[in-house]
């Protein structure tokens, strides 16, 4: 191979990872970091006026199995997350490359929508995780395991994610936006 050709082929690959990671980072980019606090954010189009969209939000926050608490406000609603599943066999993840607490994990947190005329945007925050750890030994039995999801994924004292859950975070991203997802008009943790 001629040195020109080579080194195309060396920028091809670069390229090519560089655009592949930009892509990786820009999934989960719907979590923030902000003054040590983790936040999700997703804003949805929704065709109509702010009657019909926030009549539209309040239907879909009443199906879903994992929102309690709901309160209405004068354009926004507010509750809790509980009892939330990811099903990270719906993004095509394996058990071999997504760790356990995605899997078998139940999943708690705060959300707030805020309800304008053709849009909605939602806000998750304060999420935390309850999973079993893997047992170890043959008679070991499993023990759970809590904690908040912005100590799994950040460093730094909270500044900055960790690289190795870029993917994780991407997963979650991508559960979060179907969830609250009018256009689903089903749960999609009855999936799992």
């Amino acid at each position: 191979m001629d040195y020109p050709r080579s080194a195309l082929l060396l920028w091809l690959i670069l390229a090519h990872s560089f655009f592949s990671h930009a892509q990786e980072l820009s999934q989960y980019d719907r979590f923030k970091l902000e003054e040590g606090e983790l936040y999700w954010q997703n804003t949805y189009e929704y065709p109509g006026d702010a009657d019909s969209t926030s009549h539209a939000v309040e239907q879909m926050l009443k199906s879903r199995a994992f929102t309690y608490q709901v309160i209405r406000g004068k354009d926004a609603y507010s509750g809790k997350i509980n009892h939330y599943l990811v099903n990270p066999k719906r993004y095509g993840r394996t058990y071999s490359n997504t760790p356990k607490m995605y899997w078998d994990g139940e999943w708690s947190g705060k959300f707030m929508v805020e309800v304008r005329g053709g849009s909605y945007t939602v806000t998750v925050y304060a999420l935390q995780y309850k999973s079993e750890t893997q047992s170890v030994g043959h008679h070991k039995a499993e023990k759970i395991r809590t904690g908040q999801y912005i100590d799994a994924v950040t460093v730094n004292y909270r500044k900055s994610f960790l690289k190795s859950a870029f993917l994780n975070l991407s997963l979650m991203s991508l559960s979060l936006k179907d969830n609250f997802d009018i256009k689903n008009a089903t749960d999609l943790q009855d999936d799992k």
